[in-house]
């Protein structure tokens, strides 16, 4: 066995902290023959609920069956997710395989791999068929989960159509527009008639009740030409609030404010205020998701009248397609995302093989769709689910079965099925909102994932920290007006005194090496 020093650069709460982990190396152990690997998994609330491990559920007790192994699962607990991770990493011995999003380790996935944490699986590429059939077929998508050096360190979730890439957006009552006689808005001037309307017509307290993250997702902001953070224009990163036309969209939403059309607690709101403002009729407008949104509003309405329309991001020309939206990288950037398998691997030959399994046909199906005949059954050539899944009969929501007999719901080793979505996404409005959010330009302005080099990570960590809470910070007193916009080029100036122009450039830098590979 090869023993491994490794140094790891782990941050809980503000420390950074030298820590030293040991791992096994290459070789098996002495059972060669044994086929059980520990999985360090987090575990989601729809699962949760019914059982307390995944071993439990249906579609992880047929994976294993399937690839004649036994899956210990451990679930992270206690505080959060990313705590638990560097508990993780400051451990003796780490799990065979550990899920989550890599990129986040300190230093990016290639460090992880530089400091003997997680293994190259391009080393074993002879040994992963599936997988590397999939990313040689799509050579778009290879690039998103290689490092700069060409390491592939995990086995990705990849949403296999462009469509499963939107999945959010706004809605608007629709049952008011046909009561008031309008329209579905599509231009800013549209949405400000709109909600004027809807304020002085239906007695909305809070025609538009929407978060600051709702800006984040390029709406409103986007009619701008423009959106929140960083985004690729014409073949380089920007960062939007440097973008004149962004005081342009906060002298509108400032506009918005005093008139009573945004919420006054717009910087305070949670789930559970926008959901009672939507359904008791203090607001008209909201940005929610396909499933846990409007699937959940249309399946328990508060009256029969109630009725929700998903509408375009805004545009500042009627008839234009808008150029920026909601729309989510094919590789999937999020909690456990990418399937790593450490150097302390007792048997990597049946960890390769196991995840692998998940890129093949059977396994495609096993984690769309679950055990035919049971989860589903193949009618005229498509993956339908049985009403086990759709019409439980102890009253348990689609998304709840789904989370015991398929992964798709959630995220994994695999490529998601856009069949799922389909029959997740089943009553009209969902179907009409899904295909209306998908109206934009925004892959052209999407920003890759990017791998910045490991001597930039910790100084566009701190450069990071610093911007996003000043820009947060600016933005919401623009808006609420506690700060005047005639002070906006002293706030570009305070942007660039916390770093924008160096945190440009390594993304720029960074980027040019993505368009290189």
């Amino acid at each position: 066995m090869k023993n491994l020093k490794k140094t790891l650069a782990v941050i809980n709460a503000a420390v950074i902290a030298a820590l030293t982990v040991s791992g096994c190396g290459e070789t098996k152990t002495a059972d060669s023959g044994e086929r059980k690997i520990d999985f360090w998994i987090p575990i989601s609330g729809a699962a949760s609920a019914v059982v307390e491990n995944l071993g439990e559920t249906p579609v992880y007790k047929q994976l294993q069956k399937d690839v004649n192994a036994e899956i210990n699962f451990i679930h992270p607990s206690g505080g959060s997710l990313a705590e638990q991770f560097n508990i993780l990493m400051a451990s003796d011995e780490l799990p065979d395989v550990i899920q989550y999003d890599w990129t986040k380790y300190p230093g990016g996935p290639q460090k992880a791999i530089d400091d003997g944490v997680i293994l190259d699986l391009s080393q074993y590429k002879d040994k992963l068929p599936n997988l590397m059939k999939y990313l040689d077929e799509h050579k778009d998508i290879k690039k998103l989960v290689e490092t700069d050096l060409g390491a592939l360190f995990a086995f990705p979730f990849i949403r296999g159509d462009e469509s499963l890439c939107v999945s959010w957006g706004m809605v608007v009552r629709k049952d008011w527009l046909d009561e008031l006689g309008i329209e579905p808005p599509e231009t800013i001037d549209e949405w400000e008639s709109m909600l004027t309307a809807f304020k002085e017509k239906k007695g909305a307290s809070a025609p538009l009740c929407i978060g600051t993250s709702v800006f984040a997702n390029a709406q409103f902001v986007g009619a701008y030409n423009t959106t929140m953070g960083y985004y690729i224009d014409k073949g380089e990163v920007k960062y939007g609030m440097l973008q004149p036309a962004f005081k342009d969209f906060l002298t509108k939403m400032h506009s918005w404010y005093e008139k009573g059309l945004l919420d006054k607690n717009f910087t305070l709101l949670d789930n559970t205020a926008i959901d009672s403002n939507i359904l008791n009729g203090e607001s008209g407008a909201i940005g929610t998701s396909i499933g846990n949104g409007i699937g959940r509003y249309m399946t328990t309405p508060p009256d029969d009248k109630f009725d929700l329309i998903g509408v375009k991001s805004p545009v500042l020309v009627k008839g234009d397609t808008p150029e920026f939206g909601y729309l989510q990288s094919p590789v999937a950037l999020q909690t456990n995302s990418f399937t790593a398998i450490s150097t302390s691997c007792k048997n990597i030959d049946a960890a390769l093989e196991i995840f692998d399994y998940g890129y093949s046909d059977a396994g495609h199906m096993l984690y769309n769709f679950g055990i035919e005949g049971e989860s589903y059954n193949m009618i005229d050539g498509y993956p339908t689910y049985t009403d086990k899944i759709t019409h439980a009969e102890d009253g348990s929501s689609m998304m709840t079965m789904l989370s015991q007999y398929t992964v798709a719901y959630s995220s994994g080793p695999f490529v998601q099925d856009k069949r799922y979505m389909e029959q997740y996404a089943a009553i009209p409005q969902q179907k009409q909102a899904w295909k209306t959010w998908t109206e934009t330009n925004m892959k052209e302005h999407l920003l890759p994932n990017l791998y910045i080099k490991a001597d930039s990570q910790d100084k566009l960590a701190l450069l990071d920290s610093a911007i996003n809470t000043y820009a947060d910070e600016m933005i919401s007193k623009l808006i609420i007006g506690t700060e005047s916009l005639d002070n906006y080029d002293k706030i570009i100036d305070g942007l660039k005194e916390r770093g924008i122009e160096e945190s440009l450039k390594i993304r720029n830098d960074a980027y040019q090496s993505y368009l290189k590979k």
